[in-house]
């Protein structure tokens, strides 16, 4: 037992006093002899004996009294084992990263136990109040795109642990790396020379990058010394990782063997356990209402698609309508914001597409345009594909087509070139492909009108492997794209850094001549070397989308790898201004959402999953512009989706931001006449992020902590104090309150005792 104030200890010599008291107050009996006496010295020895105990018993009482108060006045306190780290007792600098991404919102145990969000969040305070009076601490977020709600160290303890209560837990995905550099920012303006990060998380490896100890150390280390990290584990035990099973996508497709208003609904579900999961419930709604029900066998860390085939217009389907919401949803765990996940069904078919073919070739899969077709027919009714020449162009009507391919297209003649410049400039949208064939001076003075910038030089990055027979292969490394910025509608389908687009290689590509800024023009893809790769522009009332490379295997394999389908199907959407399909309406946590607005729009409000409602004010695509190139800067270095790469075709345009809640956003205009309209081809779906579904912990040569010294400077186990000072008062009371009790039977007895 140590003591704050030792100095206090000197009163334990009043615990004397009672003693003295006693002795001196002590009642003698004087010897009288008297033979009638001798009958009642039996019962007077009983009495004595009695008294003597009672005497005994007050004088403890009143002695305990005496010693508990300068014990209480010096603060006892002991020192016992803590799991917080020993560094929180020296003054410092400090940042609490508190994870409130989606995987802490899973339960502890059974249904009331808590969330493991709960702990996490009643550690930070513990942290907190451990802490030295003197130490300046700062509160940041660990999710994606959150802001810090204490963003610069501060001696402020209630308002510390005020921010720490309000702190809810998110549904979005966990960014502990940009966090953690965010910490160390902060740290930059701590008075104190120790600086700390104090990360509490349950440690999920998804929340790092692949690259978080590169990433960490240069930001780990300021002027006036090294940053340490300390991390206080959550939720998770040593060794081991959470089960967890997930619907990890739902797809919906036209099913012509189920009739004409036929559909087909495949989840795919994921057991991320050692044991299998047997017997698993899996349910499926449209519109909401309960259609089917089956039960699959999932293997131990294995997963399964389920199919579903529905009519709609049967009982419990709901209409024939154009689009539907369909829902599935499994037996639920522990973690049950992964149970259930909605995708958009479309039943209308129609969106025609013409894909110009600039090499036509007799062998099928060596045409310019199979992979490209291919891509587009993979999309079942929801694209209606047809082919033709350069030649066709000048002839053809394109107004009837939602989007125009021209693919390695060599020199368009003047009619062509004019036909195609009309149908962008009325709200056509074109997509061009560049190959071999492709004369760069002709395209530059007769398709300038709508090229997003004028073709340059060819580059080759390196030699297509085997493309030299008999000669020596170019073995130098190809030119690969750089990270992705999701932030951009064409992108928001892909996960992660879109690896199924960075894995593609690029032997060849087309320069771009450089151009003025335009906010009608954006970089959607960059290859490494910084040049561009593929490039939109807002011509007229149209769009137009520049890929600097072919979309066959001429110059680069991307048309063989995962990225290539959604790319081509998303590209086609957004040109053909159809923002409701599965890829664009189901938006990951945390992603913006562009909703184009009619010119006699006043506002428009969007309805969250749980009814709340956010009405905005549209703007001009160079404002939204400008406020989305401002709220990227503001980031907290989290990467989030803040804003977009670029608006949309409509002149004025709500960008939506509060994706926070997974579920349906519906969309309802207000008029200048005051009416009211849904616009229900606007509603949109946000899902979970499936990387918060895998519970893998974060190996241990990855962890941020891994050079930090975790038991403090000194080497010793982690103690915290443990104040004594509310027993010894409780004691206090309860020792006063029997002296009072004895004091008041010794008088009692006293009075009845002859005079």
């Amino acid at each position: 037992m140590r003591f704050v104030a030792p100095s206090v200890l000197l009163g334990l010599f009043a615990a004397a006093l009672p003693f003295i008291i006693h002795r001196i107050g002590r009642r003698r009996a004087n010897p009288l002899r008297f033979a009638a006496m001798e009958l009642l010295i039996k019962a007077d020895r009983q009495v004595a004996a009695r008294r003597r105990l009672r005497d005994a018993l007050l004088l403890i009482v009143r002695t305990s009294v005496a010693a508990a108060l300068p014990l209480l006045f010096a603060r006892p306190y002991a020192e016992v084992r803590s799991d917080l780290p020993s560094t929180t007792d020296r003054p410092q600098s400090a940042v609490i990263v508190l994870d409130d991404s989606a995987s802490m919102q899973r339960r502890r145990g059974a249904i009331g136990s808590g969330t493991v969000f709960e702990s996490a969040r009643a550690r930070a305070r513990t942290l907190l109040e451990n802490m030295a009076p003197q130490s300046d601490v700062a509160l940041v977020l660990g999710s994606e795109g959150a802001r810090a709600p204490v963003a610069e160290p501060s001696t402020d303890r209630p308002r510390l642990l005020a921010a720490i209560d309000d702190t809810v837990g998110t549904a979005r995905r966990g960014d502990l790396t940009a966090a953690l550099a965010r910490a160390a920012q902060i740290l930059q303006t701590g008075g104190h020379q120790e600086k700390r990060i104090y990360l509490v998380t349950d440690l999920q490896a998804s929340g790092f990058s692949a690259d978080a100890p590169a990433a960490l150390s240069s930001p780990l280390a300021t002027p006036l010394g090294p940053i340490g990290v300390t991390i206080l584990p959550v939720g998770v035990n040593p060794g081991a990782t959470w089960e967890n099973r997930a619907v990890m996508d739902v797809s919906a497709e036209p099913a012509p063997e189920a009739g004409a208003q036929g559909v087909a609904v495949v989840a795919e579900i994921a057991n991320f356990s050692s044991r299998p999961a047997t017997h698993l419930g899996v349910t499926l709604r449209l519109d909401g209402i309960e259609v089917a029900r089956g039960f699959v066998d999932v293997a131990a860390n294995g997963r399964v698609r389920k199919k579903f085939l529905h009519t709609f217009g049967s009982a419990g389907g709901g209409g024939g309508g154009a689009a539907h919401q369909a829902e599935v949803e499994i037996d639920a765990d522990l973690f049950t914001l992964d149970d259930r996940r909605l995708a958009r069904v479309e039943i209308s078919r129609g969106l025609r597409v013409l894909v110009v073919d600039g090499d036509p070739r007799t062998v099928r899969n060596e045409d310019e345009v199979f992979f490209l077709e291919a891509a587009l027919r993979a999309g079942g009714g929801r694209f209606q594909v047809q082919e033709a020449t350069p030649d066709d162009l000048a002839s053809r009507n394109l107004d009837g087509y939602a989007a125009v391919f021209m693919a390695n297209v060599a020199r368009p003649s003047a009619d062509a070139a004019a036909s195609v410049v009309r149908y962008v400039e009325g709200g056509g949208g074109l997509f061009i492909a560049l190959g071999d064939r492709v004369d760069g001076d002709v395209w530059n003075q007769r398709m300038r009108a709508v090229l997003p910038q004028p073709l340059g030089l060819r580059r080759t990055a390196a030699a297509r492997p085997g493309s030299q027979e008999g000669e020596t292969v170019d073995t130098r490394p190809a030119e690969r794209l750089a990270p992705i910025d999701r932030r951009h509608p064409l992108l928001a389908w892909f996960q992660g850094s879109g690896e199924g687009l960075t894995s593609a290689r690029f032997f060849q590509y087309t320069l771009l001549e450089p151009a003025s800024d335009s906010p009608s023009r954006s970089v959607v893809l960059r290859y490494e070397s910084g040049a561009p790769a593929l490039v939109e522009a807002d011509i007229g009332r149209g769009r137009v989308l520049l890929l600097t490379t072919t979309v066959d295997r001429e110059w680069t394999d991307l048309p063989i790898r995962p990225g290539f389908l959604p790319l081509v199907q998303e590209a086609a959407r957004r040109l053909g201004g159809v923002p409701s399909g599965d890829a664009i309406s189901a938006l990951p946590i945390g992603a913006a959402r562009e909703i184009p607005a009619a010119p006699d729009d006043r506002r428009i409000e969007i309805i969250k999953p749980d009814g709340e409602g956010r009405a905005l004010g549209p703007e001009t695509r160079q404002n939204a512009i400008q406020t989305r190139d401002a709220n990227a800067e503001a980031a907290s270095g989290s990467g989030s989706a803040a804003g977009l790469a670029s608006v949309g075709r409509a002149a004025r345009v709500v960008i939506f931001r509060e994706t926070d809640q997974p579920g349906a956003y519906r969309v309802r205009a207000f008029r200048n006449n005051g009416a009211s309209v849904d616009r229900p081809d606007e509603t949109f779906i946000v899902n979970l992020d499936t990387r918060e579904s895998d519970p893998a912990v974060l190996p241990p040569e990855r962890r941020p902590d891994r050079t930090a010294v975790r038991t403090g400077k000194d080497g010793h186990a982690p103690t915290r104090h443990m104040e004594l000072w509310h027993v010894l008062g409780a004691a206090l009371i309860a020792f006063l309150l029997l002296e009072s009790i004895l004091t008041m039977r010794l008088r009692t007895n006293r009075a009845r005792l002859p005079g």
